[in-house]
């Protein structure tokens, strides 16, 4: 397996990548958030087009084994199909394994058990405290409450699990405490917050009581610049990884800030998942072979907007969006620099 990127200390090495475009059952369709259990098993929120609007969440597995789905009624492109969700944004989990999933749309969270089945659904469109307007990135801290971003709010709002407001911090505009149609959040291991600032073109991190601790990022395609992030999710070391969309890759900073290592996509192979349909297509293959850079093309990220850090496993998940997969890598902990000198 090769070493895709490195920096001091530690070393991601690209696994393999699960997917294909699909409007129904196994495939994604526009990934855009995902979250990875300890056994292996993820969830992705598929949020689809508005041509052939399939919003829904798929389950499988890390293996590449699917699952499931759920989120989704009826027969895709039959009428009187739809969905639970309007513009599904984000997933989380508990510590009982239900999920979580916002829509900005509808202001709502959709709470499922394991297994897909529907268990709740709260949310109240509004400014307010405890309302939403654009409910973006959700995440749980230790103690199992639901953090939710209000994104044309700008604000950052604290829940129980079954909704009840707890709590929350944010103010609108661009000076060094201020968010501007923010997005993705994250918790790190000491418990303070990270929220990707879309409109300022940044990362803000904040204590759990709202104090405002750093910002990092900038506008720009250079080292550690963001254009537009839109998730962010944190390792067992502090290392961020922040999902530069514009750019189309993963800045990755280390637990003082600092941009240490990118990653732009090594996904060179085609999933298990795709050969099924090349498999079952040849002129799906023909066409493949027109393609002058095909491999440049399929390997590198196109706009991603979700990843998540399995902290058990080690592992990095990346929703590389408008291709309708998931780019796994591990980390190494334990990557030593080679001795020049020798």
């Amino acid at each position: 397996m090769p070493l895709n990127t490195v920096a001091s200390g530690r070393a991601w090495l690209y696994s393999h990548n699960i997917g294909r475009n699909a409007q129904v059952g196994m495939g994604f369709s526009q990934p855009v958030g995902v979250v990875a259990r300890p056994d292996g098993t993820l969830y992705v929120a598929n949020r689809s087009g508005e041509q052939n609007p399939s919003a829904r969440i798929t389950k499988c597995t890390v293996d590449q084994d699917y699952i499931g789905e759920f989120g989704r009624e009826g027969i895709a492109y039959q009428a009187g199909s739809g969905s639970l969700f309007m513009w599904i944004t984000g997933v989380a989990a508990d510590s009982d394994g239900k999920i979580y999933a916002s829509d900005e749309w509808k202001n709502q969270i959709t709470v499922f058990d394991a297994d897909g089945n529907l268990l709740q659904q709260w949310g109240e469109s509004g400014a307010g405290e405890g309302q939403l307007d654009g409910a973006a990135g959700l995440v749980f801290d230790s103690d199992d409450n639901l953090w939710v971003v209000s994104a044309k709010t700008s604000r950052v709002q604290k829940f129980s699990r079954d909704g009840h407001f707890l709590g929350g911090f944010g103010s609108k505009g661009n000076g060094p405490e201020d968010l501007e149609m923010p997005s993705g959040i994250a918790i790190d291991p000491s418990g303070d917050i990270y929220v990707a600032d879309w409109g300022n073109h940044r990362v803000q991190k904040y204590t759990a009581g709202g104090t405002h601790l750093a910002t990092f990022g900038s506008q720009g395609t250079g080292s550690g610049e963001l254009n537009h992030p839109l998730d962010v999710t944190i390792d067992n070391d502090g290392d961020v990884y922040v999902v530069d969309w514009m750019n189309e890759r993963i800045v990755i900073y280390d637990n003082e800030t600092r941009p240490i290592a990118y990653l732009t996509g090594d996904a060179t192979e085609v999933s298990d998942w795709g050969n099924l349909s090349l498999d079952a297509n040849p002129d799906m293959v023909k066409a493949r072979r027109r393609v002058p850079d095909l491999e440049q093309q399929q390997r590198t990220f196109r706009m991603p907007m979700g990843a998540d850090f399995d902290r058990v496993n080690n592992r990095l998940v990346v929703c590389d969006t408008l291709r309708s997969r998931l780019q796994i890598y591990d980390k190494d902990d334990s990557y030593l620099d080679p001795q020049f000198n020798l």
